[in-house]
């Protein structure tokens, strides 16, 4: 049972990690589960074990739901799932304005009221008939310090945004055109929805729907810059000071190391399916097309994880940690950076996986400051030290050493020290 616990939390850490800094603008960062060693085994709540195949284990998708909190109304709504089984991540935007039964105006935005986040979550859980396992409900100073520590986002603007309010001391001032956005700029173009003559997206709220998302791609392609996953904890400690969760966060700290290897065209994002229109009372809906949703729905959080879905993940991928490295199969490695650059060590983790090697693991070393660069082997075998020597050739240093404990998810640590250059 503690063992399954442990999955489950890392799993949801890792999970927070990346979708917290991604969705409207404060979802960034790096999703990355490590796969089950040989033979090892996960007990479900039942204590009952589970196993699948010969290596493969097949574990529960975990489903949460991310707010946006603008005073007492909830402006970004997420449905988020991510499968362990096959690394990828499903994310639905719900519209502000989607018509509900039960809220004071009619409107799913409103459910949240500044009280609890729950009353959201069961709406969205009514409205998609999915299971919602956690909620992460987070503040507009998380995009702001988010985009900034990751030295800025670089979107498309649609149109023209110039927009004042100071009730909300919010002031948007962009021009169409593709720019470096700030935070502050960020969080502008995330929460635009209209001119102050009236004009704005033409197709409305759902306009304001797909920025969000195309800014949610783009930060998410900042952030898997290797010089920002090396700023994975400034990240974290950002989210943890502006976010309300259900999610025991406490041993975060311990699977930092594990935000990387994440590929892009593992995320999908969709939109609940619907359009906009005017209710009896005269008021402004988005309303859900239940059959469409329906579809969209099940394909998107309902489908079944099967063994041969696993297999086909890992034969693409070239990831699967249940085997040993076979003739062909790319040599995973982990760089540590020890004073050099940030510049020099992306520039090392890019050749590393440009020519041929994996590159599964990045973060800070934390033993002594040394001056001096070192490949540490974590095989004794023959065939490991001529591998060594050919990594050592590529990044061009020639201390070797031997690790005494073996490891079986890389074969190679490479520690880049302050003097090293490439």
């Amino acid at each position: 049972m503690k063992k399954a616990l442990k999955v489950i939390l890392r799993l949801l850490i890792i999970l927070v990690v990346i979708i917290i800094m991604i969705i409207a603008g404060c979802l960034a960062g790096i999703l990355y589960t490590r796969w089950s060693k040989d033979n090892q085994e996960m007990i479900n709540e039942s204590g009952d074990i589970i196993k699948v195949g010969d290596n493969v284990v097949i574990e529960d998708n975990v489903t949460c739901l991310f707010m946006g909190v603008n005073g007492a109304l909830t402006d970004f709504i997420m449905l988020g799932q991510y499968n362990p089984n096959t690394r990828e991540v499903d994310l639905m935007s719900i519209p502000r304005d989607t018509k509900v039964n039960g809220t004071i105006d009619g409107k799913i935005n409103s459910a949240y009221s500044g009280v609890d986040p729950m009353r959201t979550v069961n709406k969205v859980e009514d409205l998609t008939g999915v299971e919602i396992d956690y909620y992460i409900l987070f503040k507009t100073k998380v995009l702001r310090d988010l985009v900034d520590a990751v030295d800025g986002v670089t979107v498309t603007v649609p149109i023209n945004m110039n927009y004042d309010d100071p009730y909300q001391n919010l002031y948007i001032h962009l021009n169409k055109g593709t720019y470096k956005l700030t935070g502050k700029q960020a969080e502008q173009f995330c929460r635009f929805r209209k001119n102050n003559d009236g004009s704005g997206y033409p197709n409305g709220d759902i306009g304001r729907v797909a920025a969000q998302q195309s800014f949610i791609k783009a930060m998410i392609a900042r952030c898997l810059e290797p010089q920002n996953l090396l700023r994975i904890g400034t990240l974290v400690d950002i989210v943890l000071e502006n976010t309300k969760t259900n999610i025991t966060m406490d041993i975060a700290s311990q699977y930092i190391d594990d935000a990387v290897a994440f590929k892009m065209d593992r995320i999908r994002i969709e939109t609940l399916p619907g359009e906009g229109g005017y209710g009896e009372n005269g008021v402004s809906y988005f309303f859900m097309d239940k059959a469409a949703a329906k579809e969209l729905i099940d394909d998107m959080f309902n489908k079944e994880t099967t063994v041969e879905d696993v297999l086909n993940m890992q034969e693409h991928s070239g990831e699967n940690l249940n085997q040993s490295n076979k003739s062909g199969d790319k040599i995973r490695i982990e760089v540590l950076n020890n004073g050099t650059t940030n510049k020099i060590f992306s520039t090392v983790v890019d050749t590393l996986n440009q020519t041929g090697y994996s590159v599964v693991r990045v973060g800070n070393y934390t033993g002594n400051l040394d001056d001096y660069s070192r490949i540490i082997t974590h095989t004794d075998t023959m065939e490991g030290l001529e591998k060594a020597d050919d990594l050592s050739k590529i990044v061009g240093i020639s201390k070797i050493e031997n690790s005494s404990e073996m490891s079986s998810e890389v074969e190679f640590t490479v520690i880049l020290g302050p003097k090293y250059q490439l």
